[in-house]
């Protein structure tokens, strides 16, 4: 039986939790399909912070309602066109007030035993007043968002790939946007910045990882098993 890999903010949100409290998410947890997803916003997120390439020169920024046009072209419904479009133009006003630059730049997954990858961040940086910013933008709403130690999981995650692992981001700053959710208008991104606090260890995340997955597969398996039998397959 071949077990389906969990999302990797799912990962994030229930590594860190004790044996006892991954089971009791996991066994009410179901990887079926949302109202919506957030890929519209994923896939235009490079136009949304006007990235550029390298060094070029900054380019006009596109307009947000050709972003808008491209969001609706990747949605599947109305309700998922309505959902990225308020992140989207939330993260984009932002941007602009706040005089923020983006650039490009090649990213590879965190790379765990068993082969397991995880990405926290878009293959962007920020710049705002010299400082430079990694981001991860985190537009779940309530509890599906990542939690503050879900947080030091990614900003842990964050860490050993990109400035452990690669010279050019060892003083870089590691962030976490996530969007107010008034009831309508765009969603406002609040900022979440790694302080220097205590990270977990490379060791310690693939514990977390191996033991989610352990607990994962028992309970995907018995599960399925239970789902056959009603069914009257076997």
């Amino acid at each position: 039986m071949k077990i389906p890999l969990l999302p990797d903010t799912d990962v994030a949100r229930i590594g860190p939790l004790t044996t006892e409290q991954k089971r009791v998410e996991l066994e009410v947890f179901r990887l079926t399909f949302p109202p919506y997803r957030y890929l519209p916003f994923r896939k235009t997120v490079g136009d949304t912070v006007n990235a550029r390439q390298g060094f070029l020169p900054p380019q006009a920024r596109v307009p947000f309602k050709n972003i808008s046009a491209n969001i609706r072209a990747e949605s599947r419904n109305p309700e998922e066109l309505e959902a990225n479009v308020r992140v989207a133009q939330g993260l984009y006003d932002h941007i602009e007030a706040e005089g923020i630059e983006a650039r490009t730049h090649d990213m590879r997954p965190l790379i765990l035993a068993g082969g397991v990858k995880l990405i926290f961040w878009h293959s962007l940086i920020l710049i705002k007043d010299s400082l430079v910013t990694v981001p991860f933008f985190d537009p779940r709403r309530s509890t599906a968002k990542l939690t503050p130690l879900a947080r030091r999981f990614v900003f842990s995650a964050m860490n050993e790939r990109l400035r452990v692992l690669d010279p050019d981001f060892a003083e870089v700053q590691l962030s976490i946007y996530q969007f107010a959710t008034p009831k309508t208008g765009p969603r406002r991104p609040k900022l979440y910045a790694e302080d220097g606090g205590a990270l977990f260890t490379f060791a310690e995340l693939e514990h977390m990882v191996r033991e989610t997955y352990d607990v994962w597969t028992d309970v995907y398996t018995r599960r399925t098993e239970r789902e056959r039998k009603r069914s009257g397959s076997i």
